[in-house]
């Protein structure tokens, strides 16, 4: 399964898919959803996580590895991150999605 590789979008694309998945659910709050995205990033670890994905995809074992984390811990986090949408999780690889992408764009620099 070839992955789609979002950090090439530009600003522009990556506010049209928010919008076109905000208009696919319209249950969706944006307000609860930017509180819990403060939330995940409260947290070093989750900010750490993102920041290492900042430029590519990471196996789960390369993230336990360089934050020193056991599997379930590490597992705790990324679920976090995935509930929030800032990162899909295939296999044993981690990326971001289009708000992660934004998420590092406009927050980590």
């Amino acid at each position: 399964m070839v992955r789609k590789n979002y950090r090439v979008m530009s600003d522009e694309d990556l506010e049209a898919w928010r919008k076109r998945v905000l208009e696919k659910d319209a249950q969706r709050n944006p307000l609860d959803e930017h509180r819990r995205a403060l939330r995940a990033m409260q947290n070093p670890v989750r900010r750490t996580i993102i920041t290492m994905l900042k430029e590519k995809a990471l196996s789960t074992d390369e993230l336990a590895k360089n934050l020193d984390l056991d599997k379930k811990t590490l597992q705790y986090h990324l679920q976090f991150l995935k509930d929030v949408f800032f990162i899909t999780i295939e296999g044993n690889i981690v990326d971001l999605t289009p708000p992660g992408v934004a998420y590092t764009r406009k927050v980590l620099e």
